[in-house]
Formats: structure tokens, sequence, C-alpha cells
């Protein structure tokens, strides 16, 4: 096809030249290609003169039915375009929950308004090995798992901080540095994914790092759980948060905060490779980047991925499994 096209545009162009140009090719590149048409098809299609290329008998009936078979196909790439915006079937998507609650279904209202025959279906889904017991098209979590071969598109990274409430720091006072962590109370996440709770806090500082171990007066496995018992005035904890609103209207207050606090968690989504991404996939991963572009426009929580598109990574090869949220 590629083959026919060329030869096509050599016509219409009147040299060959003229069709390396509009096909950004070399002149060779062209030639050699009207040359292999001739050659599979067994026919002489130009009369080639220094001057100007003149079409032969069997060059003007292949132009003729080319120029068919371009048209038909150009007609059935429309067709399929317009059909493809207009989505329908179900959409499989696979997500945390804290993704859902905070970032995808808050918005979701307005994607399915532009696509009302399209129906989804959300399954709190954790690992890519699932995706297939399940049915899932996407999947959106955070951190890339060991050994997937599904493409993976990185959508946000979540900023670590450290929290208390105005209530507990009122009362303990407001640590200076990270040593002084030792001489407060400190809760700590133990996630379930984990062999070992999260009880090292890292900290980094033009080129200083410090490692402190943390001997808490909480330790659970539910994060939301570990949250809100800051919020009421529990201690002091070290951890990625989704919802910005808790610091924005004060009921949180970030600490040490010049130190910088590394290990946040990045969020991809993940969907299997396809020589054409499908429809539904594609619509649902553009809203689900904007969502996580718009989430936190202020980055209090959330670091959005560097904008403009981006061709997608190779399958993936991480080292750790991760335990996101």
């Amino acid at each position: 096809m590629r083959r026919i096209e060329t030869f096509m545009r050599a016509v219409d162009a009147g040299s060959l030249a003229g069709a390396a140009r509009s096909l950004d090719l070399t002149p060779s590149a062209v030639s050699r290609a009207v040359s292999e048409l001739e050659a599979a098809l067994g026919v002489t299609v130009f009369y080639r003169t220094t001057r100007q290329l003149r079409l032969t008998a069997d060059g003007e009936e292949l132009y003729r039915r080319g120029r068919l078979l371009l048209d038909g196909l150009a007609d059935l790439d429309a067709a399929m375009s317009r059909r493809s915006r207009q989505l329908s079937g179900t959409l499989h998507v696979g997500l945390s929950v804290n993704i859902s609650r905070y970032i995808v279904t808050p918005g979701l209202a307005a994607f399915m308004r532009r696509h009302p025959a399209l129906r989804i279906e959300l399954s709190v889904v954790s690992h890519p090995r699932e995706m297939h017991a399940r049915g899932i098209d996407i999947l959106l979590r955070a951190g890339l798992p060991a050994d997937s071969n599904l493409i993976a598109r990185k959508l946000a990274e979540q900023r670590w901080d450290v929290y208390a409430a105005p209530a507990y720091l009122a009362t303990a006072g407001v640590p200076r540095g990270p040593d002084d962590l030792t001489r407060h109370r400190c809760v700590v996440h133990a996630p379930a994914a984990l062999a070992r709770p999260l009880d090292e806090w890292v900290f980094e500082r033009a080129g200083e790092r410090r490692v402190i171990k943390i001997s808490p007066v909480l330790r659970t496995d539910d994060r939301e759980a570990l949250i809100a018992a800051v919020v009421g005035g529990a201690g002091i904890m070290r951890i990625g948060m989704f919802d910005p609103a808790l610091v924005t209207s004060g009921r949180l207050r970030k600490i040490l905060t010049d130190w910088s606090c590394p290990g946040g968690q990045a969020f991809y989504a993940m969907y299997r490779k396809s020589a054409r991404l499908p429809p539904r996939i594609a619509a649902f991963l553009e809203f689900a980047e904007q969502a996580f572009a718009t989430f936190d426009p202020d980055a209090v929580t959330m670091l959005r991925a560097a904008s403009g598109r981006r061709p997608d990574p190779a399958p993936t090869r991480s080292r750790r499994e991760s335990a996101g949220p």
C-alpha cells in the first residue's frame, strides 16, 4: 500500500522529486519504491524522460484503481473515526480505593456525560496479575510492579512530608530538626504489603542526609486511620497524603519544611500493549491524566507529571513491589 501511495503522489506531483518533497523522503527512496512496485506487478508504470514522467497504459489503469482504493480507505477511516468518538460498551478500570475516592470519581460524571453510551466498571485492584483474571482494561496504581509486560504511563508523584495537628504542636512544641523527633510522640504506618513498618524516616537537605529510627506510640496498617489519629492530635506522622484540604484548611500542619523526604510513590496508568490503543482506553487515559493534573494544582500533596504528551515507556522492569496507596 505504501508503494502505491508513493506512485500516486508521484503522478499528482508530476515528478519523483515533487513526490519526495511532499512525502518527506529522498528522491532515491521514491524511485526505489516505484521500481519495487513495477517489479511486484510485472508492469512498467512510467515512461521516464529527463523532463517529465508520463504514464504508460498500465500506469493509467493502476492510477485509476489506486485512486478508488485510496478514496475508499479515506472514507473508511473517516467512518471509523466518527464511530470511535461515540464510545460504547463497557470499560473495566482497576484502581486503589484512594485513587478512586479522591482523584477519579469526583470528576467521573463529566466524563460519562461526554460518552453517554459507555458503561464503566470500577474494581479495587492493586496488582497487574489481577487484570487478566478480572478483565481489567486499564489499571491506575502507585508504583511500578516487577516484571510487568504492560505499558505504564506516569500520571503524578505523591509527596512525602511530616505532619502534625496544630493542637499537638501547641502542647509539645514544633521540632526544629529531624533529631528532635526522638523526643516527640510519633505514629507509624505499617503497610500490610511490607515486611516491616515504615519506622525509619529519611530526610535530606543540601547534600545532608539524616535517618531517624522512630519508636512509635501508635502503629497501624490502616493509613486513613493513622491520618485521622494525627488530625485528632495523637502525634507526628511522615506519610504521603491524598487530601490537600487537610493542610490548606489548617487541620494539619507541615513541619520540618526545610528538609525533603525522599520515597514518594509515583502513580501510573497501566494497560496492555497493542498496535493501536482502543478508543475506550485512550479516552479514559486522557481523562485520568487530566484528573491527576487538576487534583492538587498547588502541589500540596501531589506533584504532577511533566507536561506534554510523550511516547509510552517500554514495558516496565522495576526492582521492587510497591506498597503505595
